[in-house]
């Protein structure tokens, strides 16, 4: 967890959790794995925080839980300390605009690989479409993530009753 939080930020975390967790060292199936992405994603705070300690309590229990959030947080808050004290150097540097740039767009992608993953693991009836299609146009329109998730919740639910 730590090499995760070292070397990924902006959401670029959850394929390398899969690789780990999933195809490596095999503590996950990947319908668990999609799971506790879902959940990481619905609870407050970054979802790499949530994804690392359910990943660890899922592994471990409650001390593989401990482990897992401080072992992802611990560094990058690190590094945060480090960067904040350095930052008006580089704030005009154009290198550091392109480099800011790329990694945005880098995260994005992961971004993307992480939703295919989710996608994956999900049925995909007329339900599932219209929570997609709906969640998305919210999500285009700034809507509140926390709305979007709430009401995602709220329209799947109310789908597994009828079904």
């Amino acid at each position: 967890m730590v090499v995760i939080s070292a070397i990924t930020f902006g959401g670029g975390s959850q394929p390398l959790f899969e690789d780990l967790a999933v195809h490596h060292t095999h503590l996950l199936t990947l319908a668990d794995f999609s799971s506790i992405l879902a959940f990481g994603y619905a609870t407050p705070g970054p979802a790499v925080f949530g994804t690392a300690t359910f990943i660890g309590f899922r592994a471990y229990g409650l001390l593989g839980a401990l482990v897992g959030t401080v072992a992802i947080f611990t560094l990058p808050w690190l590094l945060a300390m480090v960067a904040a004290r350095y930052l008006g150097v580089f704030s005009h540097n154009r290198y550091m605009k392109y480099f800011s740039q790329g990694v945005a767009l880098a995260a994005a992608g992961l971004l993307i690989s992480t939703a295919w993953i989710i996608g994956k693991q999900s049925t995909w009836g007329i339900g599932a479409w219209a929570i997609f299609v709906l969640a998305f146009s919210a999500s285009v329109r700034k809507i509140n993530p926390l709305f979007i998730l709430g009401s995602g919740l709220f329209i799947g639910l109310i789908i597994r009753m009828f079904n």
